[in-house]
């Protein structure tokens, strides 16, 4: 083979391989924030008699993020708009929180939904049937020993653990501003050192099991179990989140349905196709789906 022939191949190489990695990348993304973009949007990719799979974080998605999980409530007008999507048949509804699935069910209020907690770990399904992803014995144990050690070494001074039971928050919002990165650091190291992921979260961090499944894995499980695994031939999909976790599931849903970050930051980077500013974006997004989907 020639020189120039091996500078070619070379060249068209990395060509590719910037190909691919630009499509695995996060980045910035176009802003939608009036019901005139949302129109614009949503209407050139779902149709008035499409199927759709709306799945939908909860914390800072729904609800606006609250000062403690307790005092979360989903925004009226998202709530408002979901009651009536629910009711059509053409639209399937589930919500992917961090929260447990029951917690998440308490508080979206909606029967005959699909509700996934736990970062997907569990899932109860609109009829009733549920999914719990396998934890060993070992990891099981060393999770109980995680939770004493946050709790005795670092609870108190406004910091506190959110015990999910299979994975936890450690939540730092109301320590004292300054001491709050030396929270964050020593929390992010007792998980780790226990073997569990930690996640960084709005003045929290959250602690998952070592295990190959996410929001992105439980949404795509969900996916298939409703609509079989040609899903994307059968139902257009939207997803919205608004943390790191919720990336997994944009990540996964890439270039098979339609996903939205919810941030205040312009600049930030996501697998996303849009930002949205604020939970009442998402209220305006439920609204248009309620108002243009036909129930047939």
């Amino acid at each position: 083979m020639s020189l120039a022939a091996v500078i070619s191949l070379l060249t068209f190489s990395s060509c590719v391989l910037l190909a691919i990695e630009g499509r695995a990348m996060a980045k910035t993304v176009p802003t939608v924030r009036d019901i005139e973009q949302i129109n614009d949007v949503l209407s050139s990719y779902i149709g008035k008699d499409d199927k759709l799979a709306l799945l939908l974080d909860f914390d800072g998605t729904l609800s606006p993020l609250a000062p403690h999980p307790s005092l979360a409530e989903i925004d009226p007008e998202s709530e408002a708009a979901l009651k009536n999507l629910a009711t059509n048949p053409n639209t399937y509804l589930a919500i992917i929180s961090g929260r447990s699935a029951e917690d998440a069910r308490e508080k979206v209020k909606l029967e005959k939904i699909t509700y996934a907690g736990n970062h997907g770990l569990e899932i109860i399904f609109w009829n009733k049937s549920r999914y719990h992803h396998e934890i060993d014995e070992e990891t099981r144990q060393k999770y109980e020993k995680m939770v004493t050690e946050l709790e005795t070494s670092l609870g108190g001074n406004g910091a506190w653990v959110e015990n999910k039971k299979q994975s936890l928050t450690f939540h730092y919002r109301d320590v004292p501003e300054v001491d709050q990165p030396t929270y964050k650091a020593r929390a992010t190291s007792i998980i780790e050192s226990y073997g569990y992921v930690a996640n960084a979260a709005h003045a929290a961090v959250e602690a998952k099991p070592p295990v190959i499944w996410n929001k992105g894995e439980a949404a795509l499980y969900i996916l298939r179990e409703e609509f079989g695994d040609n899903w994307p031939e059968k139902v257009k999909v939207i997803f919205a989140g608004d943390d790191t976790t919720d990336e997994d599931a944009m990540k996964a849903l890439k270039g098979g349905g339609l996903s939205f970050r919810v941030s205040k930051r312009s600049e930030i980077e996501t697998y996303a196709d849009y930002r949205v500013p604020s939970t009442k974006t998402i209220s305006l997004i439920l609204q248009w789906l309620q108002d243009n989907m036909n129930q047939v």
